[in-house]
Order: C-alpha cells, then structure tokens, then sequence
C-alpha cells in the first residue's frame, strides 16, 4: 500500500477555501493542512479547523504554510513594515537576491519568527510540518532562515520540512541538509492538475499517484466562490478550486484510491 500525504496548502486565504478543506479534512479525503498564519482571517478560522481536526482524532497533519511573497497577505512584523512597507517582494526579488548574498537575513528572519509565533499563539501548539509559499524553500539562505526562525521561536517537537516538488536527487539533497539541522523532510510530488472539468481530473487522478515516493506530498486547492475569493483569484482559477473539492468529496476519487491501492497518511 502507498502511503500519500495530500495537503491543502491554503487554510486562511477565503472563508470559501476553508469551508472547503474543513469539509474534506472531516470526510477523511485530505492528510495534511498548512495554515496561513499571515492571513488576517487565522484569528477568526483557526478554531473551526481544531475543532474538525480533533475531531478525526489526529488523523490530518496541521502545519503552517510561511509566507513571503504574495501580495494578498500582509506582513506580520515590525521589522518588515519598517524595512520594506506593507507587502511583500516577489519570488522573482528574493531568487537574484538569494543568488547573490544579499539578501535582508535579519528582516526576513523576523518576518519568519512573527508567523510562527501568530500560528503557535492560536493554536496554542506547534506546527507538525512546516513549507513556504511559492516555492521559496528551494533557495538554500531562505531555508537557512526558516531553520533559524524555528529555532529561535523555541519550536518543539521540530516540525518536518516540505520541500517544492524537484528531481530525487534535489530533494535527497535538501533530506541531507535538513537532517543537520536535526530536522526530517517528507518528498513532494507534483500538485494535482489544473484542470478545469471533473471527468478529466478523474481521469488524470488514476495515474497522478503513480511512481511517487512513500508519504510524498501532493498538494491541492480545494475551494468554494465567495466575495474574498471573487477579489483574489481569477474565475479560471476558482474553477479549479471548485472541481478539486468536487472531485475530492466524490466516490469515484475514494474508488481510485482503493483500486490503486493509496492510503492517504
């Protein structure tokens, strides 16, 4: 039996968004959640999440998605405000940065410390896994950084590293890096398909788990229109939201993973 770890990476970005993953996570169709602590509904929506996720009895992974470039969260420090204003660089800005060795450690450290300390204050416990949004893990200083911000903010039990879906020698690469820092990391496949009709992303689904390593993570994007939804995301892109939470929710989807002998873990 393959064990797949299928997370929902956005908890906090919309009401819809979250009505969407709670609902999963109770149906047993997810395995993991990362939450957005930089989104200013966390203090209202984290709630809902613990009561479902005490509910299935430990059965999800709940962990925190960082946040440092999407210009529809705000930063949560001082430090930054002060440094750079109100929203973040973008990916791009911390990729020519990151290459060259300049980039701001103490102010991104800081940033980093203040979502952790936003979602451990909620939550009132650790985060179990750890990634960072828009694949940023990938730039060794930022991962450095996350580390640092771990540990600093006293993180215990240390929460596993998701690392962006990459080639097995990348991420055996980046295993070895975690590891001394006494940090473990679970592999990461490619996210479910883009695809904007449930018969084709049925279809896709049947062969999507295939060759994947054990506990892999693949990622998805369930969610529901709402107003705040609307002002985010182009329709296009709610679509797929809305047939992922379909085809998720189905029998059909519980059906493949019989057949292809897949226990989400």
């Amino acid at each position: 039996m393959k064990r797949i770890t299928l997370a929902a990476v956005d908890y906090g970005l919309a009401f819809g968004v979250d009505r969407a993953i709670r609902d999963l996570l109770s149906a047993g169709r997810l395995s993991a959640v990362a939450c957005l602590a930089a989104s200013d509904l966390w203090s209202r929506e984290y709630r809902p999440l613990q009561e479902v996720a005490e509910a299935v009895g430990g059965h999800a992974l709940i962990g925190l998605n960082l946040v440092l470039s999407d210009p529809n969260l705000p930063p949560q420090s001082e430090r930054w405000q002060t440094t750079f204003g109100a929203r973040f660089r973008s990916p791009a800005w911390y990729a020519r940065r990151a290459l060259t060795g300049l980039l701001p450690d103490e102010v991104i450290q800081a940033e980093l410390e203040a979502q952790i300390a936003r979602f451990t204050s909620f939550w009132a416990g650790p985060p179990e896994f750890v990634s960072l949004r828009n694949g940023l893990m990938r730039h060794r200083p930022l991962a450095r950084l996350v580390i640092a911000a771990l540990k600093a903010q006293g993180v215990t039990p240390q929460p596993l590293l998701i690392y962006p879906h990459a080639d097995g020698w990348e991420a055996r690469r980046f295993a070895r890096f975690a590891a001394r820092a006494g940090l473990t990391t679970l592999p990461c496949g490619p996210r479910l398909p883009d695809l904007e009709e449930e018969a084709a992303l049925q279809a896709a689904l049947r062969l999507h788990f295939d060759g994947l390593p054990d506990r892999a993570v693949v990622v998805c994007r369930p969610g529901e229109a709402d107003d705040r939804l609307r002002r985010l995301e182009p329709r296009s892109d709610i679509r797929i939201r809305e047939v992922q939470r379909r085809v998720l929710a189905s029998q059909t989807f519980f059906n493949t993973l019989a057949e292809k002998d897949v226990f989400l873990y």
